[in-house]
């Protein structure tokens, strides 16, 4: 076993600014699973490509107003940001749910322990029962737009819901979903504020929610006849100026999103409509990877490979958009995301697993750590900053993506599974240092899950400014998964 550093366990009195609220802070209504941690969502229930026509319920608000509301009071009213407390990693503090039952749609209440308003958004009664459930996206998606007035709620039939959040309304409901992989544009180039992006069988397309005018953007089978699918695995996404995509060119996928029968792995140029970067020409033979995803600058691709593959495919690597000089991010493809160092490095954060049987001991075995993608010499100089230990072996992760290069120094991370009393089912900001300088730790809020099945493990997300929070929660077990939403103060995490 490899040595590692003990953090005192105590609460620090550090304060930071945190959740926005006004006026008084109350709860509602009344004042271990020994999972790995892998990226196994090829377990993941979700339907197959369920095909194109978007556009379902081409009538819902077709006229709708994109400025209205735009901020649908998410700045929390007039009131001042309360301070959240700063701990340690590996507190005895326990932050526990709120009793009661489920709250109203819409209808906001307040962490007791953090000030962060939190927010029910979605509802099953919605359209008519359009969904059984619904949940956000995969953890490195925003499922918000870029204007923060529209929601993307992927329901439990495998479609989605568009939310207004301004009064709550759905202005399309969509016959594609998560294994669709749908991304909001967040390139802020005029007229693109309501536009998704799908993809369908081999073509990638986008779609603008208030009109429901739908288009090609680009069909792969141009360049390889053979393509039924182009994926990123269910995992991966653009570059945040909408440029660089990542996608796997398969022949097939199954229900989970996984692809059967890989042709290649390519970096797509949408400013240019080409492919620009493919592995075939840089590598005469690879496996199949568990996922592919752009770095949110557009300089790297991911190759999500495990371990157990060749060398370098024994982990995920970052490599450049011609496929060259790969940095080694992870001895195996474990659950992951994106931030940005104090400095401005690009981070990829992932667990180091230390690789199949344990077979690849390293300083970070074990960790929660942090990679330089940009740095030839990153995972020389990784960063291990949580043991797994701390967290509790019962349970897992998921790590969220932050777009923005102004949100620096921090990581987000949602739990599930068994794990430590503190860490159980949180959502949480955690510092980017070793583990031997004490990273801070940052509460939001319980994830408001039992856990039960993969669907309740939460993978919350962040929106493109890193300031709300969204994920799918079945209050305590006691309902069907909904989309809550929570706010930070801007600037947070200064």
């Amino acid at each position: 076993m490899n040595p590692r550093l003990l953090l005192p366990f105590f609460i620090a009195t550090f304060m930071v600014a945190g959740g926005c609220s006004s006026g008084s802070v109350s709860t509602y209504p009344d004042g271990g699973d020994g999972r790995d941690g892998l990226s196994d969502d090829a377990g993941d229930p979700g339907v197959g490509d369920p095909g194109s026509d978007p556009g379902a319920d081409p009538g819902a608000d077709p006229g709708a107003d994109p400025g209205a509301d735009q901020g649908a009071d998410s700045g929390g009213d007039t009131g001042e940001c309360p301070a959240l407390p700063v701990e340690t990693v590996g507190s005895t503090s326990v932050i526990s749910p709120p009793a009661g039952a489920m709250p109203a749609a819409g209808v906001p209440f307040f962490i007791q322990q953090t000030g962060v308003r939190v927010t029910r958004i979605t509802d099953a009664a919605d359209q008519g029962g359009f969904a059984s459930f619904y949940t956000n996206g995969y953890s490195r998606w925003s499922p918000l737009n870029l204007t923060g007035e529209y929601l993307n709620a992927f329901a439990g039939n495998g479609g989605a819901a568009v939310y207004r959040l301004s009064d709550r309304s759905v202005v399309r409901t969509l016959n594609v979903g998560e294994p669709n992989e749908l991304h909001w544009d967040s390139s802020g180039a005029p007229g693109t504020g309501t536009r998704l992006y799908y993809r369908t069988g081999a073509q990638l397309r986008s779609l603008d929610v208030l009109s429901g005018q739908d288009g090609l953007v680009h069909d792969f089978t141009s360049e390889y006849p053979q393509a039924g699918q182009v994926i990123n695995g269910v995992e991966g996404a653009p570059s945040y100026d909408m440029r660089y995509w990542a996608f796997q060119v398969c022949q097939g996928m199954t229900g989970g999103g996984q692809c059967t029968g890989l042709l290649d792995v390519v970096v797509y140029d949408k400013q240019l409509d080409q492919i620009t970067g493919r592995l075939s020409d840089a590598q005469a033979s690879f496996p199949t990877p568990n996922f592919v995803d752009m770095s949110p600058s557009g300089e790297r691709i991911v190759v999500g490979s495990c371990a157990g593959d060749p060398i370098p495919f024994n982990g995920p690597y970052a490599w450049k958009r011609d496929f060259s000089d790969p940095v080694r991010l992870s001895t195996n493809c474990t659950h992951s995301g994106w931030a940005w160092g104090t400095d401005g490095a690009e981070l990829y954060v992932n667990s180091d697993s230390c690789g199949e049987n344990n077979d690849e001991i390293t300083f970070s075995c074990d960790y929660i750590m942090a990679v330089d993608v940009n740095d030839s010499q990153g995972w020389e100089k990784r960063i291990p900053i949580i043991y797994h230990g701390d967290l509790g072996w019962g349970g897992s992760s998921h790590l969220g993506r932050f777009y923005d290069p102004a949100v620096r120094g921090w990581f987000f991370m949602s739990t599930y599974g068994g794990g430590a009393d503190w860490s159980r089912a949180q959502l949480l900001m955690v510092e980017i240092k070793n583990e031997s300088e004490g990273p801070r730790l940052l509460r939001v809020s319980p994830t408001l899950n039992t856990y039960q099945d993969y669907w309740s493990e939460a993978f919350a997300s962040l929106d493109f400014t890193g300031t709300r929070i969204y994920w799918g929660a079945n209050w305590m077990g006691q309902a069907e998964l909904e989309v809550y939403q929570a706010e930070l103060c801007p600037g947070w995490w200064q």
